[in-house]
């Protein structure tokens, strides 16, 4: 008789979905590892609410747990996709995410045949991830260098998980890295100031900070820049405006507007900056609870207190067509000379998602004395190649 080693469920029941939820942390713990820093339950179980998640409106998605032989909760994967495609054109690729499992290539590849599986019976043809939380763009990739506490925006994993990734037949297909740059005044700060200069005597050009009241107005802007700038990027899907008013209005608690830099020619947005300040150095202590207490905390840490030090830089666009007039150099020096003004009291900026695709911020990112400080990959899985290799 042969033995069952592995034990793969469904996620159907409340039971099921709070092991789903309460797994990673077992795992940091159990391996002692305090670097991670676990999301809110509300966030991930948002993430599988159609609901809530806008994404998933028009798409499906699926959950399992694994277990080893002796029934110990070893594993996790979520498979989604946002939209099938008519019949008869290409499949849209299908993701997967919210990975965690022991260091066991056999259970991991129990979780990747569910995974794929699962979207191969939809029709779909490769899968990319991983995603985490959000959608494409926020908690997306998989750390490779750089195992430090993630700042708020970015995920954590354990460093073996690349290797259960790329012994199953996963392919890199995006690298972005997080860059860590000091707020203190600096000849390279005056650098980017200096680059700034010709678009700042340019009466076409103004810049706007972000404005709680007219969330809608820059929800559309910043959905139309996103549009332009991100979509087309692997690992990334497109923007609507009622998502982007969603998560507007999700976020509020934690926004700083005059971190948040819009830039517009002759009225049209073409750019923005996005920065928050690191929840994650308050979030860390909530352990994943969000309830009336924790909220008033994190507003209390964030507008009142003021004991956040650092800067998420969460996410930037720029329009294609814009870049001789160096729309990165504005954005960062207004972005710093208004923090001077009004005497935030941040230390130090950490840029997301910063790699070859985005080679403006990137150069502006090194000439400020930044260094990669995370990288991150994201990874696709072609169905077709995997039974091939088996």
């Amino acid at each position: 008789m042969k033995l069952i080693m592995y034990h793969l469920v469904e996620v159907k029941t409340s039971a099921e979905e709070k092991e789903f939820l309460k797994l990673p942390a077992l795992l940091y713990e159990m391996e002692e590892d305090n670097r991670w820093i676990g999301p809110l339950y509300k966030d991930t179980k948002n993430f599988f609410n159609p609901s809530k998640n806008q994404l998933l409106k028009k798409g499906e998605f699926n959950r399992w747990l694994l277990y080893d032989v002796n029934k110990h909760l070893i594993g996790r994967i979520a498979a989604f996709y946002w939209k099938k495609c008519p019949e008869g054109e290409e499949v849209t690729t299908g993701h997967f995410g919210f990975f965690e499992c022991t260091e066991d290539r056999k259970g991991a590849e129990h979780l990747f045949k569910a995974a794929s599986g699962w979207l191969a019976n939809k029709g779909i043809k490769a899968m990319n991830g991983p995603f985490h939380l959000g959608g494409p763009g926020f908690f997306t990739g998989s750390l490779t260098q750089g195992f430090y506490e993630p700042v708020f925006g970015m995920p954590y994993n354990f460093s073996f998980y690349n290797d259960l990734f790329i012994g199953y037949g996963f392919k890199t297909i995006l690298k972005s890295g997080t860059y860590k740059i000091s707020l203190k005044d600096s000849p390279n700060w005056q650098f980017i100031s200096k680059k700034a200069e010709s678009a700042y005597h340019d009466m076409n050009y103004r810049i706007e900070t972000f404005e709680p009241k007219n969330c809608e107005k820059f929800s559309k802007d910043f959905t139309h820049i996103y549009n332009k700038a991100w979509a087309n990027v692997p690992g990334m899907a497109g923007m609507t405006l009622k998502r982007a008013m969603d998560r507007c209005r999700r976020m509020r608690p934690i926004l700083v507007k005059r971190a948040i830099l819009f830039l517009y020619f002759e009225d049209k947005p073409v750019a923005f900056f996005i920065t928050v300040p690191d929840i994650h150095q308050v979030i860390k202590k909530f352990k994943g609870k969000y309830n009336l207490v924790e909220l008033l905390w994190l507003w209390l840490s964030v507008k009142v207190f003021k004991r956040i030090t650092t800067l998420s830089g969460l996410i930037y666009g720029i329009v294609p067509g814009y870049e001789k007039q160096n729309p990165e150099a504005v954005l960062l020096d207004s972005f710093k000379e208004l923090l001077k003004m009004y005497n935030y009291k941040f230390d130090e900026l950490i840029l997301n998602r910063i790699g070859d695709f985005a080679p403006g911020m990137k150069k502006i990112a090194e000439q400020l004395g930044g260094k990669v400080y995370h990288q991150y990959f994201t990874y696709q899985l072609m169905f077709d190649k995997v039974e091939k290799k088996k």
